[in-house]
């Protein structure tokens, strides 16, 4: 059995996130630095705010310099949200600021011609079909975002805002939900659970309703 190392650095209310882990039966230990990791199994990188302030704040708990390495050695990565967009290797929202360099692309302002942020539920279509998940065409997923990678050939879900935009990445070992799979419902909830179990995560002995 795998514990999910849950990365806490105040960047935002892990309290959703703990709740959907809890109500999925994932084993899970938060950690404000790299020695309170669990000693293997994923690691999940939340994130709200600011690209530049959450950098900051890995670099000052010694995550940043610590999560390409764990990375290189095996470790699945997940980020959601602002913790998907610094995966990337940059963001319009910080120029001048990398980013973990773990997917490519920068980050991109939403729009033009529509509301930032973008706040509420936008329908998914799959991009392209990953061992991870199940097929979410159709599936609606909460956002609250101003910024977003653009489609590549790592995109496995595209929704759309003023643009296409990428919903879900995957390259390697390390992927990445845009929405909040925690807060997006049965929908959510399972391509939570997929992805965590394909990183070989304790897979719960049931689905989530």
């Amino acid at each position: 059995m795998s514990t999910l190392t849950l990365i806490d650095y105040d960047a935002g209310n892990l309290a959703s996130l703990e709740g959907a882990l809890e109500r999925l039966g994932f084993s899970y230990v938060r950690a404000a630095s790299p020695d309170q990791a669990a000693a293997s199994g994923p690691v999940v990188l939340p994130g709200v705010g600011h690209f530049e302030t959450a950098q900051r704040s890995l670099r000052e708990r010694g995550w940043w310099s610590e999560l390409p390495g764990l990375v290189a050695g095996g470790r699945p990565l997940l980020g959601i949200c602002l913790g998907l967009q610094l995966l990337a290797e940059g963001s319009e929202e910080a120029p001048g600021i990398p980013g973990l360099g773990l997917i490519p692309g920068l980050v991109r302002r939403l729009g033009p011609g529509v509301k930032v942020p973008n706040m509420g539920w936008c329908q998914a279509r799959q991009a392209r079909p990953h061992p991870a998940l199940p097929d979410a065409s159709g599936a609606w997923l909460y956002f609250v975002h101003s910024y977003a990678l653009e489609p590549t050939d790592d995109t496995l879900l595209v929704a759309e805002h003023g643009r296409p935009f990428a919903a879900a990445e995957a390259r390697g070992s390390v992927m990445g939900f845009q929405p909040h799979p925690e807060k997006s419902g049965p929908d959510g909830l399972r391509l939570l659970r997929a992805a965590l179990t394909w990183m070989g995560a304790a897979a719960p002995e049931a689905p989530c309703s």
